[in-house]
């Protein structure tokens, strides 16, 4: 289950932060019930004149399933002539930061008059699955939920809540939390190396060099590179400027969360999920 693997997905600023695997695994249970009571219905597409069953299910290892199924009446239990896509992703691909809502002024087939909610995968990845009629189709990066005006009208703010569940699933199935020596380099590394921008606009772009060596970007004239001394058991961060070379030794502190912290606590990086950290308060999302 959830404690046995590394929790992760961005922890958006307005969600508490969690303080256990344990209790991640109780808001995950909690935001995904949620959504499996109120992710089935049913609604009507007047251009098309189709009648669009939407179906949500969650398996034992958090894999999600939506179904639609597309016919020529509300009740397709015993209808032949019907098409149902099915989709299939795994919760902590979504990136919380790209889930939208937009209204929809007229309907335009399984999309009809009201409000829909977007919600894509990291760097754009094909990582929700699709079939129909249970034939492979294209793997691909987004999802589009439709919320039909009669189903708005039934409970306000509908896809607002939607949306809220899905980030609160999210933040908490992908939580990263320490796992011992040799995994937390790896793991803070691997954190730290891609593009990452912060709500301000501030960039955090590395590569690896070397092994255990990322050099970084950060929109400036400065060179840096972030890295793991073997010998000396500590981080670095070292940047090179016209006046000279400055080098930041940080621990990696004993807790359960993954903080690296200078010897002062001057300088303080907080590993939060595999797509966001933290630095001195100012957190950085992957793009």
């Amino acid at each position: 289950m959830l404690r046995n693997k590394f929790l992760a997905v961005l922890l958006l600023p307005f969600f508490a932060f969690s303080q256990s695997p344990e209790e991640d695994e109780v808001k995950l249970k909690s935001a995904l019930e949620w959504l499996d009571s109120k992710l089935n219905y049913i609604y009507y597409d007047d251009a098309g004149e189709q009648w669009w069953t939407n179906t949500f299910y969650v398996n034992d290892s958090y894999e999600i399933t939506i179904k639609h199924i597309a016919s020529d009446r509300p009740n397709t239990g015993y209808i032949k002539e019907k098409t149902y896509t099915i989709r299939r992703f795994q919760i902590q691909d979504i990136n919380p930061n790209s889930l939208k809502i937009t209204e929809i002024k007229e309907s335009r087939g399984r999309i009809v008059k009201g409000q829909m909610l977007e919600l894509r995968t990291y760097g754009f990845q094909d990582l929700i699955h699709k079939a129909i009629n249970k034939r492979k189709a294209s793997s691909t990066s987004f999802l589009f939920l439709s919320f039909p005006e009669t189903l708005i009208d039934s409970l306000s703010n509908y896809a607002e809540i939607v949306k809220s569940k899905f980030e609160e699933a999210i933040s908490a199935s992908s939580q990263t939390y320490a796992a011992g020596d040799a995994a937390d380099v790896k793991t803070v590394l691997s954190t730290l190396t891609g593009s990452f921008r912060s709500s301000d606009g501030s960039k955090w772009i590395a590569e690896s060099v070397q092994p255990n060596v990322l050099k970084i970007e950060r929109g400036n004239d400065t060179i840096e590179y972030f890295g793991y001394d073997m010998n000396e058991k500590k981080f670095y961060l070292l940047t090179i400027t016209d006046q000279g070379l400055n080098k930041k030794q940080f621990i990696l502190e004993e807790a359960l969360k993954l903080k690296l912290s200078t010897e002062k606590k001057i300088d303080v990086i907080q590993i939060e999920t595999p797509h966001s950290f933290t630095i001195n308060g100012r957190t950085f999302f992957r793009q």
